[in-house]
């Protein structure tokens, strides 16, 4: 790179527009001919306030392009290439660039936005201030090329990637306009790059960012994207839904199961993924804190069985979360439900649980236990729930932890057996 200096000082001084694109490209296959680019030597050799001149100045696409290239690659490197960039006056003429009638040159504008906006919140404040979000318009125009649209959805991630706190309500809504119309696509780069926008948006219990992702219909977009062929779309895809149901707002939770969730998650359980498995078991877990309608829709949809399956998981995060899913469904449901989650082995399931060597799994199938016992269920249902405990061995495993070295075990262990015995006991009566 250090050989190109010379050429590269003519970038700015030269008046036929064929030496200046020839200067470009030859200094970008410099930079994209190595799996590791010589950014350093190109940074040193003053190639950054050339490449914005040629930019800025240049009427043709082709050097255009070449140069947002540069700028791109220079860009994705550490820190110095975005501070670089930002320092020599980049953004206002990356930006100003966006809104370009040329496919390739807005793709690589909008690749080197992003990795600048993603390298720091200022960085991604003065894109912002610069007229960013007049651009996406033009350079989000559902009818663009592919590859501009795969630039411009990572763009819309990296602009959403900070806090939303941080970012103005009405920049968050337009964006998720655009996203939802790019969702559409069927572009599996562009679908994952938007349902992480969508996670971005939607992580801080922000009940105004939440309303935004209702209402606007982004929501019903991602829910969609759950039986999408893509584990990388169907991971971001979940981690939506766990934001939406974990809010303290309980109309979230009604609207995610409004779009249909529910019937994508026996799929889901389906897969080898384990961060797919977990994460959606949380969103189940997050459903059953609901109120007694709310949960009937695990009910309905048959999709408990499924998730008890996964006790034999290796993973204890998806056991512990299991136990929270039982824990969390017993808990305020109605008595009839009790008696479904009876019917398809939950006694059986709690017991097997109790034998995982694992604090937090016992403590949580013990509060199941206790909570399952001391519900609305009729005196004979909890008689036969017991009399099916015992039969397995239940009781013994409960003795077992009144010698544990957890005071929280070895009291849970004892209450639960003395309502046990106060069970029986009104049944001798």
């Amino acid at each position: 790179m250090e050989d190109e200096e010379e050429k590269i000082s003519t970038l700015g001084v030269t008046a036929d527009p064929a030496a200046v694109y020839d200067v470009v490209q030859h200094a970008r296959q410099l930079l994209t001919a190595r799996s590791n680019p010589p950014v350093e030597a190109a940074i040193r050799v003053g190639l950054v306030d050339k490449t914005i001149e040629c930019l800025r100045e240049s009427d043709s696409s082709k050097t255009q392009h070449e140069a947002a290239w540069i700028l791109s690659i220079i860009a994705s490197s550490d820190s110095r290439g975005p501070k670089v960039i930002v320092n020599a006056d980049g953004i206002p003429v990356l930006v100003n660039n966006l809104s370009t009638e040329y496919p390739n040159v807005c793709e690589k504008v909008a690749l080197a936005l992003a990795f600048i906006a993603g390298d720091c919140i200022d960085y991604r404040n003065k894109i912002i201030d610069c007229g960013v979000m007049t651009k996406f318009d033009a350079a989000a125009d559902v009818n663009k090329p592919a590859y501009q649209l795969e630039s411009v959805a990572k763009l819309i991630n990296k602009v959403l990637s900070y806090p939303s706190s941080q970012l103005p309500l009405e920049i968050a809504k337009k964006l998720t306009v655009y996203i939802v119309e790019l969702l559409d696509k069927e572009i599996l780069t562009v679908q994952s790059s938007l349902a992480g926008a969508a996670y971005y948006l939607t992580r801080n219990d922000n009940p105004s960012y939440l309303q935004v992702a209702v209402t606007l219909g982004l929501l019903e977009k991602v829910v969609k994207l759950l039986s999408r062929n893509d584990l990388n779309v169907q991971k971001a895809a979940i981690r939506v839904c766990q934001n939406v149901s974990s809010s303290d707002y309980s109309r979230f939770t009604q609207a995610l199961i409004d779009c249909n969730a529910q019937d994508h998650f026996e799929l889901l359980l389906k897969t080898k993924d384990v961060y797919i498995i977990l994460d959606t078991i949380k969103v189940i877990s997050n459903i059953a804190t609901g109120s007694i309608n709310i949960k009937q829709v695990l009910l309905d949809v048959k999709i408990l069985p499924t998730v008890f399956e996964q006790i034999r998981n290796p993973d204890m995060h998806i056991v512990k979360e299991i136990c929270w899913v039982i824990d969390n469904f017993i808990t305020g449901a109605a008595e009839d439900q009790l008696q479904q989650l009876c019917e398809i082995g939950i006694v059986d399931l709690l017991y097997s649980s109790l034998l995982i060597k694992n604090h937090m799994i016992i403590r949580h199938s013990l509060a199941a236990l206790l909570n399952l016992i001391e519900g609305t269920l009729d005196d004979d249902m909890k008689l036969s729930i017991c009399t099916d405990f015992d039969d397995i061995g239940g009781l013994i495993r409960l003795e077992i932890f009144l010698r544990s070295e957890s005071d929280e075990i070895r009291i849970m262990a004892t209450t639960i057996l003395h309502v046990i015995q106060d069970i029986y006991g009104q049944n001798q009566q």
